[in-house]
């Protein structure tokens, strides 16, 4: 099987909260599973590749997202092809937002999304920031992480990612958004390094669609404990567990 490729959308804009992690960690886990994967970088103005298995953008402040928005109509048609196709996509927070139908920002601008969620996003006077930010996924079970964000995400016909059981999310009550293997979140952490689970489900997807199979073995979970730890710490003294109630 030839090397897996993971587009990663403004790395050089859009590095805030670690999200550029989830890039690494879905690397990581592919080499561990004996499968190659390169990273791709995307920068506003410049070509896409022909074909990619994964997409992840993170998040960053207004100012760069004012500066990478004139590039999203330029690209969407092609986000929204390989997001039709199946191609595993990883959007968090402001990513999340540039990659709906469209994201207006505090000082009134309004942004063309790329078209992949069916979402529109407006800002907020008040921030919400949660320390603990629990959500009930319907493909990877709870998902533990840290929320900092001003927005409120509306879903037109859209399926969320998930339930809040703690934070906000889109609305207060449910969280993010799935389009065919595109998921869209809030959650910080960087979200795949907390919850591998949903990494492990990002390259079950993507490998599936080239006839291949994923395998996790023993590497994998001495990193799935740290992992539960670090969730477990985040949710300790809230009384919510790290496990949903089957």
């Amino acid at each position: 099987m030839s090397a897996l490729t993971l587009l990663e959308l403004y790395p050089g804009h859009l590095m805030m909260n670690g999200d550029m992690g989830n890039a690494a960690v879905l690397k990581r886990r592919a080499e561990l599973a004996g499968l190659g994967l390169v990273v791709v970088g995307h920068e506003p103005g410049e070509p896409l590749p022909d074909d990619v298995d994964f997409v992840s953008i993170g998040t960053g402040p207004t100012s760069a997202q004012a500066v990478v928005g004139s590039d999203l109509p330029v690209i969407g048609p092609q986000l929204r092809a390989w997001a039709d196709a199946g191609v595993a996509m990883i959007a968090v927070n402001a990513g999340f937002h540039l990659l709906g139908r469209s994201l207006t920002l505090p000082d009134g601008t309004r942004i063309e999304g790329a078209g992949v969620f069916a979402t529109t996003t407006q800002p907020r006077a008040e921030r919400t920031v949660t320390d603990a930010f629990v959500v009930d996924s319907e493909i990877a079970g709870r998902l533990v992480g840290v929320e900092n964000q001003a927005v409120s995400v509306t879903l037109h016909d859209q399926r969320p990612l998930g339930r809040v059981v703690t934070g906000r999310g889109d609305d207060g009550k449910v969280e993010g958004a799935i389009s065919g293997n595109a998921i869209g979140t809030h959650l910080h952490g960087p979200v795949l390094a907390l919850n591998p689970a949903l990494a492990d489900h990002l390259l079950t997807v993507a490998t599936a669609r080239r006839g291949e199979k994923y395998e996790t073995g023993a590497a994998h979970a001495e990193i799935d404990a740290v992992a539960r730890q670090a969730r477990e710490h985040l949710v300790r003294g809230i009384g919510v567990a790290v496990d949903a109630a089957a």
